[in-house]
């Protein structure tokens, strides 16, 4: 049996490589494959070891993963998990906020491009009530991002 310390380290560790590999611009097949792998093992560690704010975060970076790679349906799966769990706002703003912005960039990787802008609405009244600079500048930066972001193909 893993104690919740080994589940918090390691959801933290698979997290921060699956991010690594989202950042990396020369990404071979094996690494997509990874990084799905990843993302995946890090929501499955939280689930032992967090609660709803790092079960939202999870359920948003399996579902960025997903949108990166074109993967429509496992996208949009995942960014309404992360907006069930932080969508209302229980998580904070910085959380509702990127459940938005993972939805509407879900949304845009599907084609359903109709619907991307009420996200995009919704996630940028979130922005204006987080209070720390830094966070606040981390979703407007992903919010930018998910307005360009086109289907895989």
């Amino acid at each position: 049996m893993t104690d919740k310390a080994a589940h918090r380290a390691l959801a933290a560790q698979f997290f921060n490589e699956c991010w690594g590999l989202l950042d990396r611009k020369d990404r071979l097949p094996q690494d997509n494959l990874q990084m799905i792998h990843l993302a995946h093992a890090s929501r499955l560690h939280w689930q032992f070891a967090g609660g709803a704010r790092e079960w939202a975060i999870g359920e948003w970076q399996i579902s960025r993963v997903h949108a990166l790679l074109g993967q429509a349906e496992a996208a949009l799966f995942h960014a309404q998990a992360a907006l069930d769990l932080a969508g209302n706002g229980q998580c904070g703003p910085f959380l509702a906020a990127s459940g938005h912005e993972g939805m509407a960039r879900a949304l845009r990787v599907a084609g359903r491009s109709g619907e991307v802008e009420g996200h995009l609405r919704a996630a940028a009244t979130w922005l204006n009530q987080i209070e720390d600079a830094e966070d606040r500048a981390v979703v407007a930066a992903d919010l930018a991002e998910a307005g360009q972001v086109l289907p895989a193909g």
